[in-house]
């Protein structure tokens, strides 16, 4: 995914953001559309002896619409389209191999690259969320909760990982793994800082087995900070 691919997606949602019916300020004003986030990445439920490396992270970036309930406009909910890309460094080894994906421990000969073995996914992702907030047209600091579902389609994976210092080893759209992730969301602060955190309810991983006894149950949790804009 390159660069020109934020750049058109963030121009495009601003635009449609400021495209408002032309009503006076505080008569129709919204909140907290455009958004973009960074998480510190967790796996819960994963196999034994497999453990995160380094900063495993997500980056995040969308657009929400904002529905207010009322004419205070603090009760609401909103609707979106965004785009994630999550890093998560681990010592498990991934490999696909006659077109069937093998999961399993490291050898004891085999040297690699904490910093470079890693699962990286990116995704389209459909936010859900109900928000209270005690916002007026006038002040721009002002507390919020906003608690929801975030589904997500993921359109690309990859595994990569370097062994006794020679060339990089990548395998991409291996099998196994889950094309759908949905979890429970909740993003709450006062001003610019909020904190944002995901509980996944699906399994990343389809049918897997660890070393081809143990099943794969291995889910994401990621919390980090978010920002919104008008």
């Amino acid at each position: 995914m390159n660069n020109y691919f934020f750049i058109g997606l963030f121009f495009t949602l601003f635009t449609y953001s400021q495209s408002e019916t032309g009503l006076p300020l505080n008569e129709k004003y919204l909140e907290d559309q455009l958004y973009i986030g960074i998480t510190y990445n967790l796996l819960d439920e994963r196999p034994n002896g497999i453990n995160l490396r380094g900063f495993s992270n997500t980056l995040l970036v969308g657009y929400i619409r904002d529905i207010p309930f009322n004419k205070k406009r603090n009760l609401g909910v909103g609707i979106g389209l965004g785009y994630s890309r999550s890093n998560y460094f681990h010592n498990m080894k991934i490999v696909k191999l006659e077109d069937r994906t093998y999961f399993s421990d490291f050898a004891d000969t085999e040297v690699y690259s904490s910093n470079t073995n890693k699962l990286v996914f990116n995704t389209i992702d459909l936010p859900f969320e109900f928000r209270i907030r005690n916002s007026t047209p006038e002040k721009n600091k002002f507390f919020r909760l906003y608690l929801g579902m975030k589904v997500s389609y993921v359109f690309r994976n990859k595994s990569q990982f370097m062994l006794n210092q020679d060339e990089k080893q990548k395998f991409k759209n291996f099998d196994n793994f889950n094309p759908i992730h949905y979890g429970l969301t909740i993003s709450s602060g006062v001003g610019t800082w909020n904190g944002y955190l995901y509980y996944g309810l699906t399994n990343l991983f389809d049918k897997a087995k660890f070393n081809e006894t143990d099943s794969i149950e291995t889910k994401s949790i990621r919390f980090g900070l978010i920002f919104y804009v008008l």
